[in-house]
């Protein structure tokens, strides 16, 4: 494990949780404070994977279990948004679609690239559990934009870590598990801008 990158990480997140609650309390519109709260996190992982090597978004096919796994959790994505994609404008879908892109690359170059350039089993853990860890940062500003607390939130993360580990074990690159991570987000992102953060 990137031990630089795991304590970095250890002191932004109170900093990120304090960011999203300010911006949820600012007067914003909850989506758009989330977003701005977004965005601080996208430019702090892309600083910290230029400054960083030994990780790859190649697209290398995983284990057959890991490709299946992932396309469920793609489908049960896509299942819970319904129509929510169609019902978007253009344009709300065009940002939907390319912060789906930046969170799921961004952060599987991240989690499961930088911080983990060598995954042995006690790195896949801590990994996995700085992961689910920092989304109570979001949670702090997703309770005004799905009226849920951070439980759901901490659920997702916990339910897609291993599956998406599990992609950059078996090809030995998070490529697999980027695009895997963006589809589930730009279904997650497409219910929650079309109105169905309340149905979570």
């Amino acid at each position: 494990m990137n031990r630089r990158l795991a304590a970095a990480t250890l002191l932004a997140f109170p900093a990120l949780a304090g960011l999203f609650h300010l911006l949820g309390q600012s007067g914003l519109r909850p989506l758009d404070g989330y977003l701005a709260g977004l965005a601080v996190y996208w430019a702090l992982l892309a600083l910290a994977l230029r400054r960083c090597g030994e990780w790859s978004l190649r697209l290398r096919r995983p284990s057959a279990p890991a490709v299946l796994a992932l396309a469920a959790l793609v489908a049960a994505a896509a299942l819970w948004s319904g129509d929510a994609p169609g019902r978007l404008s253009p344009h709300v879908l065009a940002a939907v679609a390319l912060a789906a892109l930046l969170n799921g690359t961004l952060e599987e170059g991240f989690w499961r690239g930088a911080l983990i350039p060598r995954p042995g089993p006690a790195a896949q853990v801590l990994a996995a559990a700085l992961f689910v860890l920092w989304h109570l940062a979001p949670a702090m500003g997703a309770a005004r934009l799905s009226g849920q607390g951070a439980a759901t939130m901490i659920a997702g993360a916990a339910l897609i870590a291993p599956f998406m580990m599990a992609a950059r074990l078996s090809s030995g690159t998070a490529g697999a598990g980027a695009l895997a991570h963006a589809l589930v987000n730009f279904f997650i992102f497409a219910g929650l801008a079309a109105g169905k953060g309340a149905t979570l």
